[in-house]
């Protein structure tokens, strides 16, 4: 220990030395790694009681902030969907100009893009990067290409709808012909004044005719009606779109970095640790080897009060 404690007095540059460049190196790495732009912003989700209701009567998607969110959350596991996002970014867009830059641009942007719901109408977005315009960018970028996916998910099964109810209302069309051609030879092949004195077996197959025929018109007014429906459905999802989605709190191009304290205090820690284990590491070291040579001048480097309590334990002991 006098061998240690003498290295260390007598050459402390051995100890901060390394100590001051370790600690400079911690405080670099940790502002370098906190020092990015963080951007927020928040989507609402309202309701709007016309689209709701013919969603209801077409068995098609209400608006619920919880069931955006969760379409959401499907999109950000996407690739595809985030290479919309890296694309429609100039920046983004001309930095993964390989499959595996762009590999890591998604794999960095599915890490630093996140969002959440905060309240039932409510969606937030929040994007970090070390760039600012990078950072407003992805998460204007991000709310526009949802809004488009959910506009063509929703305007997309409204064509579904559409589409099979008119092939339902075609096919009931053709089939009321056949029913009313059909009713029709039969009147004329039995004129009011015969049908009175006609066989139990021609009468049957008179009511069957008018039943059939009645059913079918029946089944075709309905699809008609619901077709009617759909095409007012998409009409008025086109015209809510803009009104169902409100961007709260749009996104802006941060004015300084968002440091983050606790990951700063907590890389100038361990910083600290590092930095005096090394420190002492080295001391320990010039000691180990050059320990003979201090041999004559043991304590002569040491401070008056030390060196009186090391001669007062070695009295002692």
């Amino acid at each position: 220990m006098r061998e240690y404690l003498e290295t260390f007095f007598r050459r402390k540059w051995l100890f901060f030395v390394p100590f001051l460049a370790v600690l400079a190196v911690a405080i670099a790495g940790g502002l370098y790694t906190s020092w990015t732009y963080e951007v927020q912003s928040r989507l609402q989700v309202q309701s709007n009681p016309i689209l709701d209701q013919a969603g209801q009567q077409l068995s098609l998607p209400q608006t619920d902030a919880k069931d955006e969110y969760n379409r959401l959350s499907e999109l950000l596991l996407t690739d595809d969907f985030l290479k919309k996002v890296i694309s429609s970014v100039p920046a983004l867009k001309a930095s993964t100009d390989t499959d595996a830059k762009m590999r890591t641009e998604i794999d960095r942007l599915r890490t630093n893009l996140n969002a959440w719901a905060p309240a039932q109408n409510l969606i937030n977005f929040r994007y970090q990067d070390r760039d600012p315009q990078v950072a407003q960018q992805v998460v204007s970028k991000t709310i526009d290409l949802y809004l488009a996916q959910r506009y063509a998910d929703r305007v997309g099964q409204a064509d579904s709808a559409i589409g099979f109810l008119d092939k339902e209302y075609t096919d009931y069309q053709q089939q009321l012909q056949q029913a009313s051609a059909a009713l029709s030879t039969w009147e004329k092949g039995h004129p009011p004044a015969q049908r009175a004195t006609l066989p139990e077996s021609d009468q049957l197959e008179y009511q069957r005719l008018k039943t059939q025929y009645q059913s079918v018109v029946d089944h075709w007014q309905y699809v008609g009606s619901e077709l009617e429906k759909a095409k007012f459905t998409k009409e008025k999802m086109i015209e809510t779109q803009a009104s169902t989605y409100v961007v709260k709190d749009p996104p802006v191009v941060p004015a300084g970095p968002n440091l983050s304290l606790n990951k700063l205090l907590s890389l100038l820690l361990l910083g600290l640790a590092v930095a005096a284990g090394l420190g002492f590491s080295v001391v320990a070291l010039a000691t180990w080897f050059g320990g003979p040579r201090l041999q004559g001048a043991a304590t002569s480097a040491l401070p008056a009060w030390l060196s009186r309590m090391m001669a007062a334990e070695e009295q002692t002991a």
